[in-house]
């Protein structure tokens, strides 16, 4: 079964979370997970979204943009949130900032339980710590990822390591002025599955189109 995602979280759905914002000491958000829609064709559909604060990148287009401040982290979280969820989701997704920046024991110990509960793990990410020792480690736990593309493409070659990759990877990729002209270069990421095309948003005054890849 493919496991995707149609993940209106990160522009749609957490809005209301992000109007939480809170910089200071860390905790940068109240209500540390939140509920989003999956498109397995089982029950129960919903994933528990973990997220974490500061990114390695900086990212003009980043939707979670208040999410990249301070030094890692998120907030109070206990593992027994997610067995308190087990019999309403069907996965956890972590997700930032960038998950794999933060302190991996901490990420490490959220998919040995979900994985442990019989769910499967998810994670958006940016892809730049994935090959990292200490990451690759953590392969065996991670069912699928969002490799989420928000800035300029800075050689495509890069993408074909996703290959390498011992579990699924959809492709989210924002269109703006400066990746149109490798529309078709990205086309060629495709193997032919799915392709989401997610509402227009507008970001600084100019109009971009997430695309789910």
């Amino acid at each position: 079964m493919d496991f995707n995602y149609f993940d209106k979280l990160y522009i749609n759905s957490h809005a209301k979370e992000l109007s939480k914002v809170n910089n200071s000491g860390g905790d940068y958000i109240d209500n540390v997970y939140m509920w989003h829609k999956s498109l397995i064709d089982d029950p129960p559909y919903i994933s528990l979204a973990i997220f974490f604060n500061y990114c390695s990148l900086n990212c003009v287009t980043c939707c979670n943009r208040l999410l990249l401040s301070g030094s890692g982290g998120c907030t109070p979280f206990h593992l027994s949130d997610i067995d308190n969820h087990k019999d309403n989701i069907d996965s956890t997704t972590i997700v930032g900032g960038e998950p794999f920046a933060q302190d991996l024991t901490n990420i490490h110990n959220i998919l040995q339980r979900t994985k442990d509960l019989g769910l499967r793990t998810n994670a958006l990410t940016n892809g730049l710590h994935l090959w990292e020792p200490e990451v690759r480690k953590l392969w065996p736990l991670i069912d699928h990822i969002n490799l989420h593309v928000t800035e300029e493409f800075l050689g495509l070659g890069l993408y074909d390591r996703v290959d390498e990759l011992p579990f699924d990877v959809d492709y989210n990729i924002i269109w703006h002025p400066n990746n149109i002209p490798f529309v078709l270069d990205c086309m060629g990421l495709l193997d032919g599955d799915k392709f989401f095309i997610k509402k227009d948003f507008m970001f600084g005054g100019e109009k971009f189109i997430p695309t789910k890849i």
